[in-house]
């Protein structure tokens, strides 16, 4: 059975399992793991030197390997320097101990972000890879430089993470699972720093939303970076006396910053949700209870939602989430009455049902659903239990 979506033909039969990914470049990773620190920069039709120059540190000679469109480059960790990629989309690896050949996971930030834990958590064997960027971490698996990434799609105080959401419909992976973080945030500060000596605490701005109530009964100011692992490793390297940072115990430990308190989060549960994703989708199951995620566009527009919802209760399939996104090259829908001007605004609309796309029950509510919309593509059809767990960071 095919289900067409827009320009997209969906067939069950493309669903099926991958369990390993073959790259010819893949020896390279494993001859330098032990002895080198890698750094990988991303740089399409870019040209890079084999040697780096910064300030005083000596030039460095690196092996490059062209892998697709993206540069990997090999450094010797003691030449190095903190900034000398700073301009490009930083990749670093992890071997994680690992004694045999294992899936590479990339994920957003540096090493000690939340997000590196829970790709270790849901792949405990795996070589993590870390990008400075979201999109980064798409690319990452597209270009076939990781096997799999791990991506934050909701929190359970802060909310959806909007432009992770854009991602999904802008590339073409696809979710094989997902897993849930249970997050405790520290306040992180130099040796010999106490409480009252702090100012200002450094952390990503989802973070610092979080600790709000927190930080304004401590007299604190918040200040955004990149992630809560930028937030330790800038603290310690700068040796900040005044400021401190909002991260994991495993960063406090990675960058060897004293925890001056814990759980500093306004709520305790707080959670948020990682999607797995691959290039290649899984098989579905019957056997287990299941997870598919759409995405959509409406002929009606947004008055046409009910309807569009109606066909998951006449099938008796759960609803788990929706979350819409503005259609940006078409954000206004003219009204059978009105003007463009004057029109409604146009989205693309997110689901999340409790359903596997082998069911010909899910099949048959998607064929209906197509007949009221634009746009159908499914995302990805995986287990809701095969990952579900949960990570608590507390000294």
């Amino acid at each position: 059975m095919a289900l067409f979506s827009g320009g997209y033909l969906f067939v069950l039969s493309n669903y099926r399992q991958t369990t390993s990914f073959k790259n010819p470049h893949s020896h390279l990773y494993s001859k330098h793991l032990r002895s080198l620190n890698l750094d990988f920069a991303f740089h399409q039709k870019a040209r890079i030197s084999n040697t780096i120059e910064s300030g005083n540190t000596k030039n460095c000679a690196a092996p490059v390997a062209d892998m697709n469109g993206f540069q990997l480059r090999c450094h010797l960790q003691s030449d190095l320097p903190h900034d000398t990629v700073s301009k490009y989309q930083v990749l670093q690896t992890n071997s994680g101990g690992c004694n045999e050949p294992s899936l590479r996971v990339a994920h957003q930030g540096i090493r000690g972000a939340y997000s590196e834990s829970a790709a270790e958590k849901a792949y405990p064997n795996c070589e993590t890879i870390a990008c400075q960027h979201f999109h980064s971490t798409f690319q990452a698996v597209a270009r076939r430089v990781a096997d799999r990434a791990v991506i934050p799609i909701e929190n359970s105080l802060g909310g959806s993470i909007h432009g992770n959401y854009d991602l999904l419909l802008r590339h073409s992976l696809h979710i094989i699972g997902e897993i849930r973080f249970a997050v405790s945030h520290c306040l992180l500060a130099n040796n010999g720093v106490d409480l009252h000596d702090l100012k200002t605490v450094l952390s990503h701005p989802q973070a610092l939303a979080q600790c709000e109530k927190s930080l304004t009964k401590l007299g604190l100011e918040g200040e955004a970076v990149a992630n809560t692992a930028v937030a330790a490793k800038k603290v310690a390297a700068e040796k900040l006396r005044d400021t401190g940072a909002l991260a994991s115990s495993s960063a406090a430990l990675l960058y060897g910053l004293n925890i001056l308190a814990s759980n500093v989060q306004d709520d305790s549960n707080n959670v948020t949700r990682f999607l797995l994703l691959a290039r290649e989708p899984l098989t579905p199951a019957t056997d287990t209870p299941f997870k598919t995620s759409i995405v959509f566009t409406l002929k009606d527009g947004s008055s046409a939602l009910p309807d569009a919802l109606s066909v998951f209760i006449s099938n008796q399939i759960k609803l788990l989430k929706i979350e819409s996104r503005p259609l940006k090259n078409q954000p206004l829908l003219a009204s059978k009455n009105t003007s463009k001007s004057n029109g409604y605004f146009n989205y693309f609309f997110y689901a999340d049902v409790e359903a596997s796309m082998s069911d010909q029950t899910t099949q048959t509510a998607l064929k209906h659903l197509k007949e009221l919309s634009t746009f159908l593509r499914v995302l990805g059809s995986y287990p809701m239990g095969k990952f579900l767990q949960c990570l608590n960071f507390e000294p």
